[in-house]
């Protein structure tokens, strides 16, 4: 599996492999994808027996948007159904604080990647009038999925 491979093919490795897994249309079970009306759902897939690494199922339900954050360990999704709108954001260490830098459109078959740290701060989330779906693969163990994945980041005025 690519989320235990060498670290220096990682990043390739995972976004490919979570690109061709979003093609696959039994991906998921009819479970994983229920959505919350609250607040997008996550759903644990798979978690490594080793702690290498936990797939989890993300459902969005229209204007579902993550806080602005980055990661405290690499981490890779890819977009299953619907559509999702990602945004990124420069770190300014002089005030620890993000400000934006673009937003991008990421349709189904979309697969990104992203390094541990503050070099890649991001919010991603549902701007489109039905549920999206994303597939996401975290360098962490199953236990500290929701604990140790995402770290929130200010922004700017």
């Amino acid at each position: 599996m690519a989320c235990a491979g060498p670290s220096d093919v990682l990043e390739f490795a995972v976004a490919d492999a979570m690109g061709r897994a979003c093609l696959e249309a039994e991906l998921l079970a009819p479970r994983h994808c229920r959505g919350h009306s609250e607040r997008y759902a996550r759903h644990l897939l798979h978690a490594d027996p080793a702690g290498r690494y936990t797939l989890v199922a993300l459902v969005w339900e229209p204007g579902q948007f993550s806080p602005v954050h980055s990661h405290y360990t690499w981490c890779s999704y890819g977009v299953v159904a619907g559509a999702l709108q990602e945004s990124d954001y420069g770190y300014m260490a002089d005030i620890a604080m993000a400000r934006p830098l673009r937003t991008t459109a990421c349709p189904a078959g979309t697969a990104r990647f992203s390094h541990a740290g503050l070099d890649e701060i991001h919010c991603l989330g549902n701007a489109g009038d039905r549920t999206a779906i994303s597939v996401h693969a975290y360098g962490v163990d199953g236990a500290r999925v929701a604990t140790h994945v995402n770290r929130l980041v200010r922004v700017a005025a």
